[in-house]
């Protein structure tokens, strides 16, 4: 079922045939019907008017969604009339053309998911090589973006939880709200659960590990660590304290931890590079995406090399420099290409 037919089934446009078959779709499935209703909601809270609807309209419209109409464009015009009534034709036009409702006043419905909600309701930012950015999402809450980074977050959040989609590397500080948890999807095996919080979070595609590092509040590192066969997976939540990491690795249990320098995992925000000992393969990962440069190696042995040492705003030239200096490792750079060489004594 594609979204533009529904779209044009609740704007009212759409044909006999049409509504058919999209009622058949509807109650086919349960997440046909929550789609359906996400999507019929935030066309109504897009359309609606702003001014206040008076008493008159608001019962209207409340005796029209009573009634088991099948004249969407009848109920449609009350859309012009006002904010005020939003709720009420919005469960009205569930109730009319949903045929559904929920019994047990205590059941609690399953929130409508990122994967669910339309491409135009949601935003995607993502940082290329060598550059970094900040963002606010709808709620308040800072997100600072490391070099090669992607967020995915809606327009607004409106179910019981704050959901968005992550890669990378980044920085939340995050606006506290106990009654939604802001859920961060992972592209690897696990995801992150906080009411309110500062945290960093690293998850590149191209890293063997990824590392949560919390600095205030608290919060959840859910992960599944697969068993011998699909039934043995299980869920593992791992619940950090401020200054403390959790490390999830693939087919591995999470590693929970007290790192020495806790504030190192989020110097890259500040603009520093901080190099402890980090073996040569990673000191590349970390600045070809810091630069936007790409690093070529010629000698393999040169990866046997650790690097220790700590930028800040350095360009590539002044950092290969220092690891030259450093080590037996030579370079030349050509356009955004570092090659890689080992230095003859």
């Amino acid at each position: 079922m594609t979204k533009e037919l529904l779209l044009k089934y609740i704007k009212g446009d759409a044909s006999k045939q049409e509504e058919i078959e999209i009622l058949e779709w509807i109650g086919k499935d349960p997440q046909n019907e929550r789609y359906f209703v996400m999507l019929n909601n935030l066309w109504i809270s897009q359309n609606i008017s702003q001014d206040k609807a008076n008493e008159r309209e608001i019962e209207e419209i409340r005796e029209l969604t009573t009634k088991r109409s099948d004249s969407r464009k009848r109920l449609r015009r009350y859309i012009s009339y006002a904010a005020a009534a939003v709720i009420i034709l919005s469960v009205g036009l569930n109730l009319l053309f949903v045929n559904k409702t929920i019994s047990d006043k205590n059941k609690k419905e399953e929130p409508i998911r990122m994967a669910y909600l339309p491409t135009e309701y949601k935003h995607e930012v993502y940082t290329e090589k060598g550059v970094k950015a900040r963002i606010t999402l709808p709620d308040g809450s800072m997100v600072w973006l490391n070099s090669d980074s992607r967020i995915i977050y809606p327009d607004r959040f409106e179910t019981d939880i704050r959901e968005v989609e992550f890669s990378g590397e980044a920085y939340f500080d995050v606006v506290k709200d106990s009654l939604r948890p802001l859920i961060i999807n992972t592209n690897k095996n696990f995801k992150v659960e906080v009411l309110g919080t500062k945290f960093n979070i690293k998850s590149y595609d191209n890293d063997s590990e990824a590392r949560t590092t919390l600095y205030s509040g608290s919060l959840n590192v859910v992960s599944m660590v697969p068993g011998r066969t699909q039934k043995d997976s299980k869920e593992v939540v791992t619940k950090l304290k401020p200054l403390e990491s959790c490390i999830v690795r693939e087919k591995k249990s999470p590693l929970h931890f007290k790192p020495e320098h806790a504030e190192k995992q989020k110097a890259w925000k500040d603009g520093k590079i901080i190099f402890e000992s980090t073996p040569m393969a990673e000191t590349i990962k970390i600045l070809e995406r810091w630069h936007g440069v790409e690093f070529v190696v010629k000698d393999k042995s040169i990866y046997s090399f650790d690097i220790t040492a700590k930028f800040k705003s350095e360009s590539i030239v002044q950092i290969m420099e220092m690891i030259k200096y450093c080590s037996l490792v030579d370079y030349s750079i050509d356009s955004n290409k570092v090659v890689l060489q080992r230095r003859k004594l």
